[in-house]
């Protein structure tokens, strides 16, 4: 079966599921399963929307009503709406999913819900060291993973480029990193896993900025970067999503230089359209397909609920790299890289 009719018969039997649960609640105002409420940010961000369709999607196809309780990425916000929660008593609820704004700081928060004695699950960001006896499981993104195929992809553009006669600022090229918000986990251990796979590459790291998420982000922060490094020369540029990558790419051009020619970017997640991937403006980016961390979250949670334990106390997305058809004449992994039996282009846009 091709992939676009494989995703229109998933797509229908979540909409089937979705009536049947819709059912169920008429009938007796609540689902079979009980209630899981997730504390998540905002969905706003388009990466955000999609794990909490995923999730939605799951839960009803399993009898869950799924609360999802968003936060501005502001941890003093979800400390607040954790307490609200369980002040309301709500009897119904069987399990909690977590994602902190700011995993160190949200540890207390985190605590109390499992204090209750409900099952709780962390998503998105591993747990925060010494808190995992808090969480019965962690379900989504390896972080540290992405950061390793982030760094790779880097050492291989800088390769390209060294075998295709373009020259290189220092003996083993000059990178930047683009990354997420400060404090937020993902990014620490993106960035964690990936500089020292770097140096031992001898790519030198002249600067890092946190800045957000999204291009203009990305743009912004890489205008930053060039105005301090310019002169000691950037060959390559490691953006923590292709969001970021998107408005690093319009900076880069901006300022005089050619993506894909003379410098190279990198993207951790595919995140958004796939057109610099295409173009080879983007050398390359992994797959992390954020509706599927929906899912693996609720089924994970499942799991734990229907069995008492888990197979599996880390149940990880898979995190394969994705290269620009540009860079590997022969081949596309656009159209050949799947997961789950879906493609880049039907997970990564959005």
């Amino acid at each position: 079966m091709r992939r676009k009719q494989k995703w229109a018969v998933l797509v229908a039997l979540m909409a089937l599921a979705l009536v049947a649960s819709s059912c169920a609640s008429e009938d007796d105002g609540s689902t079979e399963g009980g209630t899981i409420v997730a504390f998540i940010p905002t969905t706003t961000n388009t990466y955000i929307a999609e794990w909490g369709r995923g999730a939605q999607e799951a839960a009803a196809e399993l009898g869950y009503n799924l609360i999802i309780i968003e936060n501005n990425f502001d941890q003093a916000e979800q400390d607040t709406q954790v307490q609200q929660q369980l002040g309301a008593g709500d009897d119904d609820v069987v399990a909690y999913a977590w994602w902190p704004s700011d995993n160190e700081a949200g540890v207390a928060s985190l605590r109390a819900l499992s204090d209750t004695g409900v099952p709780v699950i962390q998503t998105n960001q591993l747990p925060f060291s010494g808190s995992e006896n808090y969480v019965v499981g962690y379900a989504g993104v390896n972080d540290k993973l992405n950061g390793e195929v982030a760094a790779n992809l880097l050492i291989e553009a800088r390769d390209y480029m060294v075998a295709n006669g373009m020259e290189l600022h220092g003996a083993g090229g000059n990178a930047i990193v683009i990354g997420f918000v400060a404090g937020y986990q993902a990014g620490i251990d993106r960035s964690g896993a990936a500089l020292p796979i770097l140096a031992r590459a001898s790519i030198a790291v002249l600067g890092e900025v946190d800045v957000g998420f999204g291009p203009a982000e990305g743009y912004d922060g890489t205008k930053q970067l060039i105005a301090a490094h310019r002169n000691t020369g950037i060959d390559l540029v490691y953006a923590h999503n292709s969001a970021l990558a998107e408005g690093v790419i319009q900076a880069l051009e901006e300022e005089g230089y050619h993506p894909g020619e003379d410098v190279m970017v990198v993207g951790g997640t595919c995140h958004g359209n796939l057109d610099h991937l295409l173009d080879g403006t983007e050398f390359a980016t992994g797959l992390q397909a954020a509706r599927l961390e929906g899912v693996f979250s609720i089924n994970t949670l499942h799991e734990y609920l229907t069995n008492g334990s888990l197979e599996l106390f880390n149940n990880f997305i898979p995190n394969p790299p994705v290269r620009s058809p540009v860079y590997t004449p022969g081949s596309n992994e656009i159209e050949s890289v799947m997961v789950e039996g879906f493609g880049v282009a039907d997970l990564c846009v959005y």
